[in-house]
C-alpha cells in the first residue's frame, strides 16, 4: 500500500524521560537531529506534546512519525502500550497524519554513530534520543523512496 506522504516529516523518538526529535528536509531525502526534549517536575508529557508540535510548526511538518519498537520483550511490549497511549493523547491536538515505524536498534546505531565520529559516549547522552529518531527517520525516508522507484 502506498501512501502520499508529506513532506517535511518530525521524527518523534519516544522515551519515558526524553524524547528526541528529527526532521527530514522538504524533498524527504535526508533527516537531520533537531533536539532533545525532557520530562521534568515542571514539564509533563502535554508540555512536552505543545513543544513536540510548536517545533513542527517552526520547521514546517506536514507529517509526523513516531518510532515504535518491535515486540522483543515484555519490555517492549509495555513501551509500545505507551507510545500509543501517547499518540492517542497526541491525535487530540494535531491534524496532521500520524505514521509509526520500527525504531528498533536506532539507539545502537545512535551510539555507534556518535561513537565512530569520535565523541565521548558520556557527554552524548543528551545527543542520542535525537540521533536515533534521526536514524529511523532517515530509515523511513529510505524505505520510502524505494518503495516508489
Amino acid at each position: 500500500m502506498l501512501m502520499n506522504i508529506e513532506y517535511p516529516i518530525l521524527a518523534i523518538d519516544y522515551g519515558t524521560k526524553h524524547f528526541g526529535l528529527a526532521i527530514s528536509d522538504s524533498k524527504g531525502i535526508i533527516a537531520s537531529p533537531l533536539q532533545v526534549l525532557s520530562i521534568t517536575k515542571n514539564r509533563n508529557t502535554d508540555d512536552i506534546i505543545n513543544e513536540i508540535l510548536d517545533i513542527g510548526e517552526e520547521n514546517r511538518a506536514k507529517t509526523i512519525l513516531v518510532g515504535i519498537p518491535q515486540p522483543f520483550t515484555e519490555k517492549h511490549k509495555t513501551t509500545t502500550k505507551k507510545i500509543l497511549k501517547f499518540i492517542e493523547k497526541l491525535k487530540l491536538h494535531t491534524n496532521l497524519p500520524i505514521l509509526t515505524y520500527d525504531e528498533s536498534f536506532s539507539t545502537i546505531s545512535g551510539q555507534n554513530m556518535l561513537r565512530f565520529s569520535g565523541q565521548n559516549i558520556k557527554n552524548t547522552k543528551n545527543k542520542i534520543d535525537k540521533v536515533a529518531a534521526a536514524v529511523f527517520l532517515q530509515e523511513f525516508l529510505n524505505s520510502n523512496k524505494n518503495s516508489h522507484e
